[in-house]
């Protein structure tokens, strides 16, 4: 079997994994929007996502909304991007158990039109929304430049701050991925525009190369009982 066949072979496996919520999230998992918001939702749980075929971080398709800062303002931040299992966000392809579906990171790009950097922050909760963790960047975002936004998924990590649940009863079971922004008193009464693309799951380091070994050994008996046939 040469690489090509192998890598062909594992990235079929990799689509396999998690079709649908019962069988686990799909890992490794990128949703890029490039045929329009994949059931993503705004703020308000409405379908009012703006689409844009070009202009993201890689020059292909991303999302948009525009949030009007209230006063006063959200003291835990603004979710602007509600990518939910209730919605049927991405396929379902983020719903599932995290730990053993062997997820090492979130990731996803930003880009915002404030007059000044950003924090931007990623939740992650089970389907009914409570228990929940927040994902944290340490750095805040630029205005009008994209930035991808990596999160380590581990327990202990510093990028993730428990809603006073354990990291297993949160992880175990995501059924929603949402992406937010803190404001300032400064800002309110401003309309700020945020930019989404790319939000990914990325598979624990060993993951692929132990499938790759199984896909390989399956291939590698199916030869030995071929030949034992003949």
């Amino acid at each position: 079997m040469t690489e090509r066949n192998v890598l062909a072979t594992l990235a079929s496996v990799c689509v396999l994994v998690g079709v649908d919520a019962a069988s686990g999230a799909t890992v490794p998992f990128t949703e890029d929007f490039n045929t329009g918001v994949s059931n993503w939702r705004d703020t308000n749980s409405q379908d009012t996502l703006s689409w844009f075929a070009t202009g993201g971080p890689d020059g292909g398709a991303y999302v948009s909304t525009s949030y009007l800062v209230p006063d006063p303002i959200p003291p835990f931040g603004a979710i602007l991007f509600r990518g939910h299992d209730a919605f049927d966000s991405s396929g379902d392809n983020f719903v599932g158990n995290w730990i053993t579906d062997g997820v090492s990171e979130f990731s996803f790009w930003v880009r915002h039109d404030a007059l000044d950097p950003l924090p931007i922050f990623a939740r992650f909760a089970t389907a009914d929304n409570f228990p929940g963790a927040v994902g944290i960047s340490f750095e805040p975002v630029m205005p009008n430049v994209w930035t991808e936004i990596v999160i380590p998924i581990f327990d202990g990590s510093p990028n993730i701050i428990l809603e006073g649940f354990p990291f297993g009863d949160v992880f175990s079971n995501i059924g929603n991925v949402q992406i937010g922004i803190n404001v300032t008193a400064d800002m309110i009464g401003r309309t700020i525009t945020v930019d989404l693309d790319k939000a990914s799951i990325t598979p624990s380091p060993g993951t692929l190369p132990l499938l790759a070994l199984a896909v390989m050994g399956g291939r590698r008996r199916a030869r030995r009982v071929r030949r034992s046939r003949r």
